[in-house]
């Protein structure tokens, strides 16, 4: 008998998300679409401060398209087919000239959405949650504060009851399992006794919204052997802009004026001047100090954290907030499995850890090379770096590999052959074994979905 069929004085459900971020709110809307009794948990009333992703990966919007919910998201984004990387030659007087144009494209990827979708982080969380409340099985407590379990078996990690804080009174509830998705500071993650490994990074970044000209349509960066910058449209003819820094230049640049931030972007982007002029305050710059962190489960007994709380990944391959969906959406898919057939014991949980950790450490580990590859302002070091990107780009298997491995809708494996296509001509390479193997890549449902085929093979028997 579960702990929702019990009855009792306490708020009993099926399962209880702490969080109601985009991850979090995915997870929800996965199982309520399945009339499984779920409780979000958020404290913040409104909307934070700290800069959250806004770039949707092509395996984001196939889970959005399995709920139902991708024209929606699809009508209130701003889609980028191709980022064009820019490597600038930044002399002494500080006029620049571009040196090399490297151009990776997601619509070469044999998949629904060959591309990435710009949305606002706050609107896409809005869709998510206007679509769940629509469903009876849905409950939302906010602002409320998750406290502390106050029954729960240490021993084999099983959580039974916790008390929440909900408009000055205090709740006790009760759940078959819990999920973390509060980001970075978890108390799931604390609770589950979970260690971070953490890595820090020799650069900050700047970043703001603010107006751009209606024909401004593509994703644009740009890169010195000093200087980084990226440019990402959103809808309503808003431009996302990150701007590298050196740790201690924030505090420097605020003294000396709203101009050192203006002058980089004037600098590689003229035509943006009478826009990011616009800005007239620091007030509305954000300051990002990336990290990285993983951790070794995702999984004891019945409880599970998913997003950054268990994989926090620098920002600069865009994969943060995905990482959070797709964690989301394979983790409702199961739990709706285990209530349909009544498989409710929590050694199934492993199997959202099975298919999602390799998946976010291999995105973690892409992630912190892209950094490495901006981290020094050294010209040699840009050099290499362009020499890199050209040889990704002009490589046929090489850049598909890259977007296909970025974009999260299948994983191809680096091999030591991979050396040979880098150092070779761009012409090495068979196009009939190619196009064999860049299909298997491609993850199916089967590799999303692995408990599924035992619902089917239960169904046959």
């Amino acid at each position: 008998m579960t702990a929702y069929e019990e009855g009792g004085s306490v708020e009993q459900f099926q399962v209880v998300v702490i969080g109601g971020g985009v991850g979090g709110l995915t997870l929800a809307l996965r199982l309520a679409q399945q009339n499984t009794k779920v409780l979000v948990i958020e404290k913040d009333k409104n909307p934070g401060k700290i800069y959250k992703g806004e770039l949707l990966q092509p395996k984001s919007l196939l889970h959005f398209r399995e709920m139902g919910i991708d024209h929606r998201i699809v009508k209130t984004s701003h889609p980028l087919p191709t980022i064009h990387t820019y490597e600038m030659k930044e002399a002494a007087d500080g006029t620049v000239e571009e040196s090399m144009y490297i151009p990776l494209h997601y619509d070469r990827l044999p998949v629904t959405f060959p591309e990435a979708r710009m949305i606002p982080h706050e609107k896409l969380k809005n869709i998510i949650l206007e679509e769940a409340v629509k469903h009876d099985s849905f409950h939302y407590w906010n602002p409320a504060a998750f406290q502390k379990f106050t029954s729960m078996d240490s021993k084999v990690k099983q959580f039974n009851r916790a008390m929440v804080k909900k408009e000055g009174e205090e709740i006790e509830i009760q759940a078959d399992f819990f999920v973390g998705a509060e980001g970075r500071s978890s108390l799931m993650r604390k609770a589950m006794e979970q260690q971070l490994v953490t890595t820090q990074y020799n650069h900050h970044f700047l970043t703001v919204t603010f107006p751009r000209p209606e024909n401004y349509t593509e994703a644009r960066m740009y890169a010195s052997h000093k200087s980084f910058i990226g440019l990402f449209p959103l809808p309503d003819n808003e431009v996302r802009c990150v701007l590298l820094i050196k740790p201690g230049d924030y505090n420097r640049m605020k003294k000396e004026g709203l101009h050192t931030f203006y002058d980089p972007i004037i600098q590689f982007e003229p035509e943006l001047k009478d826009c990011v002029t616009q800005i007239e305050s620091w007030k509305k710059i954000q300051l990002m100090i990336p990290i990285r962190h993983n951790i070794h489960e995702y999984v004891q007994g019945n409880a599970a954290i998913i997003g950054d709380a268990a994989h926090a990944v620098h920002p600069m391959a865009g994969e943060g907030m995905n990482l959070a969906i797709q964690d989301g959406a394979i983790l409702g898919d199961l739990l709706n499995w285990m209530f349909e057939t009544n498989n409710l014991e929590p050694k199934h949980l492993r199997m959202f850890e099975k298919v999602r950790k390799k998946r976010a450490d291999r995105l973690s580990l892409l992630s912190h090379f892209s950094a490495l590859g901006y981290a020094w302002s050294f010209k040699w070091y840009q050099w290499g770096r362009m020499f890199a990107l050209k040889r990704f780009e002009r490589h046929p298997i090489l850049h598909y590999k890259h977007m296909l491995n970025i974009s999260g809708v299948g994983w191809w494996m680096y091999t030591p052959m991979d050396a040979a296509r880098f150092l070779g001509p761009s012409s090495m390479y068979m196009r009939s074994r190619f196009k064999k193997r860049s299909q298997k890549a491609v993850f199916t449902d089967q590799d999303d979905y692995p408990w599924r085929k035992k619902r089917q093979s239960s169904e046959e028997d």
